[in-house]
């Protein structure tokens, strides 16, 4: 299951997104703005579903990740963006197992686009793109991605 994601080397955000997310410091408002910007849409409905996401998170137990682990994935994530001249995906062809690919229909951390690269070329893929979304569809539909997810996983398809 592969939710807002892309293939290696695949389309990438804006170069204003990394920008943004490499910012330092900054007050918690800011940080909220963030977190609506990167993974919700800029419609009402959107920012809503976000903020109640957004309200679960701070309900949870808190747990401090290092600068350290921040780094190494940002560092991963650059590796993974980093553009190669053979854009063909290709390689995908030989990934033989069943995929759900799902997104929003406007990931602004990971372009939606990507989800569309994935679903063409992994030979079982099944695509899912959910409205009045982005990054945080799963966030913002849990009830359903979970339904989607389970109904994947039950499917005798594969």
């Amino acid at each position: 299951i592969m939710a807002g994601t892309s293939p290696e080397s695949g389309i990438n955000p804006n170069p204003e997104i990394f920008e943004r997310m490499n910012r330092h410091g900054g007050t918690e408002e800011d940080g909220i703005n963030d977190f609506m910007f990167f993974f919700y849409a800029q419609t009402e409905t959107s920012k809503s579903a976000g903020m109640a996401s957004l309200q679960r998170i701070f309900n949870q137990k808190k747990v401090n990740s290092s600068e350290q682990v921040k780094e190494a994935q940002l560092q991963a994530i650059a590796k993974w963006a980093k553009q190669k001249s053979n854009h063909d995906y290709e390689w995908l062809q030989n990934i033989k197992h069943p995929v759900l690919v799902t997104n929003g229909i406007n990931d602004v951390m990971v372009p939606t686009k990507n989800s569309y690269i994935l679903a063409e070329k992994l030979p079982k893929a099944q695509l899912i793109i959910y409205p009045d979304s982005g990054h945080g569809h799963l966030f913002q539909f849990p009830e359903l991605f979970a339904e989607n997810v389970n109904s994947f996983l039950d499917s005798n398809s594969y």
